[in-house]
């Protein structure tokens, strides 16, 4: 079995550089998933996205906030491939925490001031009848691929990592902002 300092590390990597994960929600008309571009934020573990207010993953978690996921990356030494599927909480983020937030997201989406100005959109988007909402989900459980078992006899499974391993080292700098952490 791979040791836990391991797969901490195999998990901050994928919350780190997957930047795309895909949500599996529910609600009045059934299961749908969706992916969305997210940042992560630390102490909880939590990842950060906006959508449009009435795409069927936003009406799903207002009916239901549970929700479901998985992140990963291809293209990766070794096996090729890594991946983390967890359960979570999602709600949209609140007008208090809006800019932060918002500032948090497209500074670490795109570092470069000059590209950030271009994709930027105006805080209204997401305010009062705005058309669009970051949201916030936080994870309550996460696993990751296990990738010894599956070198080893082929069989597809997951192991389950402890959510305080995934608190402890963030990449620098990728905790989020001060109010939020």
């Amino acid at each position: 079995m791979t040791p836990l300092p391991e797969l901490a590390e195999r998990s901050h990597f994928l919350i780190e550089n997957a930047r795309f994960m895909t949500l599996a929600t529910h609600g009045p008309e059934g299961a749908w998933a969706s992916t969305v571009n997210y940042v992560p934020l630390r102490q909880p573990l939590r990842l950060l996205w906006y959508s449009m207010r009435r795409a069927r993953h936003s009406r799903n978690i207002e009916a239901d906030p549970r929700i479901s996921g998985s992140v990963y990356l291809t293209g990766l030494p070794g096996l090729g491939l890594d991946g983390a599927q967890f359960t979570a909480t999602a709600r949209p983020v609140g007008p208090d925490q809006l800019q932060e937030l918002s500032d948090w997201y497209y500074e670490r989406n795109f570092p470069d001031e000059s590209v950030r100005s271009q994709w930027r959109l105006p805080l209204g988007e997401f305010r009062d009848e705005g058309p669009r909402r970051f949201y916030l989900l936080e994870v309550h459980r996460w696993w990751l691929l296990d990738i010894d078992q599956w070198l080893a006899d082929k069989k597809d499974q997951r192991v389950a990592v402890p959510l305080d391993a995934l608190a402890g080292r963030p990449m620098a700098g990728s905790g989020g902002p001060a109010g939020v952490r």
